[in-house]
């Protein structure tokens, strides 16, 4: 006889659910890895005084200055103005990427960016604007059709 008793063999489920919880184990060591490293870049950013939207408070200054010379804008109001640009381009993105889903797609697109600007917000970009689409389209048909005369058709 043997000194050591036999282990018992686990069963596929067992084993199934080990490497399961390892692998979750490893997704949540990686997730906390990666937020400790964000977190220290943007530690960094902001004593370095850098911006992390999509809109610096230094631009904020200078687009009042170029509309208003002279005249300052609130520290308060920057602040606000910073999170109206954040929260609009959320938004923008956002559907715009359901619109790029709709289309079975799953890469963003100018035409998904410009037709939820056009439709809800009612901003036209300037050559991107769904009337120049057309404009460019039609004159490549005048073309053909052009073409297609001078060839006897």
């Amino acid at each position: 006889m043997s000194a050591h008793p036999q282990q018992p063999q686990p069963t596929k489920e067992q084993l199934m659910l080990r490497q399961q919880q390892q692998a979750q184990l490893a997704q949540q060591q990686q997730a906390a890895s990666l937020a400790r490293s964000q977190q220290q870049a943007a530690a960094e950013q902001a004593a370095s005084g850098a911006s992390q939207g999509v809109l610096a408070k230094r631009k904020i200054a200078e687009l009042v200055e170029q509309v208003s010379p002279g005249d300052k804008v609130d520290p308060e109001v920057e602040e606000v103005l910073l999170e109206i640009a954040e929260d609009f381009v959320e938004n923008v993105t956002n559907f715009a990427c359901l619109l790029a889903k709709h289309r079975n797609s799953s890469t963003l697109e100018v035409q998904d960016l410009r037709l939820h600007l056009e439709k809800n917000w009612g901003i036209k970009v300037p050559g991107y604007s769904a009337a120049a689409e057309r404009v460019t389209a039609q004159k490549g048909q005048a073309g053909d059709t052009a073409a297609k005369k001078a060839a006897g058709r």
